[in-house]
């Protein structure tokens, strides 16, 4: 960490924390002067009833709304066109996202697209180059997770795929912070085993590209190491006692703070290698970061042992001192993998059978987030971590 590092810090959204706090959605829209909304969401979470205590704080309050819940797993560009076609010409005061990171984004990105005009990707700005800026015009947006994992709710950022590149794109602007978050950790008791650990993952992954950006600050690194014991004491308990509030809360607040945490030191070293597993083999995001930690750990040690011998301590839980430089460190990825295999995250070789190795190498070298690596990462060197992960005994060792 460098201790002179300049960094700016503003988050103009609101966080409404608390179990049942969902419940509060249309007295706040009502107390702002809103009376018309467009929900984005998925079909599982309707499926679920996931949104009827939403719907019936706004019914309350008399605030009118519609829902969209088309929205996929990695939405697509084509996700926010057929929104917007959805939404027709009735006029909306604000938007809501319902559910996890994908309905949230779209919901950042259609209100970029109801309110400007031409190509929606002109106002991309992170990987393909924005040509037009984003004007405040934008649509309020209002935030309602139901995963701990994302943290969504409290960036500037709508990260969607664009298929006819093959990667995530995303659109950048303050403007696109949520005007609020409302927090419910409530609403994640239902959430399967699988989605819960892989959210779990999310949260470490953000915490985790944080706490070694070239670019941590004391600030980034509070929230990241808060973030990290977090998931390491909460995580197993999240996933296998989903109805745990306690555990539930705690991994609502680290999803928070680790996106704060990687937003504010502007890091992603995992995401290089997440994001390209993402979009190309079509995983959940949270699944592709968090098997991607401890290959990416592996190939830092070099340059991080007292970073990771740190985060060892957090693993731990207790307050000991864990042991210093190379010991501790690889200790830590020991730990990592542990903790990988105690929420039966599946084994990659299980659910992609023949990865275009080549591809995703390529499209690492290029990710935005590569200069944000600790260390070079040359395109060879991609491949061959992504053969790492691939291998018979990655989570194993």
């Amino acid at each position: 960490m460098n201790l002179t590092q300049s960094y700016d810090i503003a988050i103009p959204t609101r966080i409404l924390f608390g179990v049942n706090r969902s419940r509060e959605l249309g007295a706040l829209l009502c107390q702002r002067g809103y009376r018309s909304a467009l929900i984005c969401t998925d079909q599982n979470l309707v499926q679920a009833g996931i949104l009827e205590g939403i719907e019936g704080s706004l019914r309350e309050r008399v605030v009118d709304f519609r829902l969209y819940d088309r929205v996929k797993e990695n939405p697509d560009l084509e996700t926010v066109l057929d929104a917007r076609e959805f939404a027709g010409k009735q006029r909306f005061d604000c938007l809501i996202g319902v559910g996890g990171g994908g309905p949230i984004d779209v919901a950042k990105a259609l209100s970029v697209a109801l309110t400007h005009d031409g190509d929606i990707r002109d106002y991309v700005a992170y990987t393909s180059g924005q040509r037009r800026p984003i004007e405040d015009k934008v649509l309020p947006v209002f935030a309602v997770p139901t995963t701990a994992g994302s943290g969504a709710e409290v960036s500037p950022v709508a990260v969607i795929v664009d298929r006819e590149i093959r990667t995530k794109i995303g659109f950048f602007s303050e403007s696109l912070f949520p005007r609020a978050a409302v927090v419910d950790p409530a609403l994640a008791r239902s959430l399967p085993p699988g989605p819960t650990a892989g959210s779990g993952l999310d949260v470490l992954a953000h915490a985790f590209d944080a706490f070694v950006s070239r670019t941590a600050t004391p600030f980034s690194d509070g929230l990241a190491k808060v973030a990290m014991q977090i998931v390491f004491t909460y995580l197993r308990t999240a996933v296998w006692q989903g109805d745990d509030l306690e555990a539930r809360a705690a991994m609502s607040s680290a999803s928070i703070m680790a996106l704060l945490a990687i937003y504010f030191a502007k890091g992603g070293a995992v995401h290089t290698i997440g994001e390209p597993l993402g979009t190309i083999c079509d995983l959940p995001h949270g699944y592709a970061c968090g098997i991607a930690i401890p290959a990416m750990m592996e190939f830092l040690i070099p340059v991080c042992r007292s970073r990771f011998a740190a985060m060892l301590e957090l693993s731990r839980g207790r307050g000991e001192r864990a042991p210093t430089e190379a010991p501790g460190a690889w200790q830590c990825i020991h730990e990592v993998r542990t903790l990988i295999r105690d929420v039966r995250l599946a084994e990659i070789t299980t659910v992609v059978e023949k990865p275009d190795l080549q591809e995703l190498s390529a499209a690492s070298a290029e990710h935005l987030a590569v200069d944000r690596v600790p260390m070079p990462v040359s395109r060879d060197e991609y491949r061959r971590l992504y053969e790492r992960i691939f291998s018979q005994d990655y989570l194993l060792s």
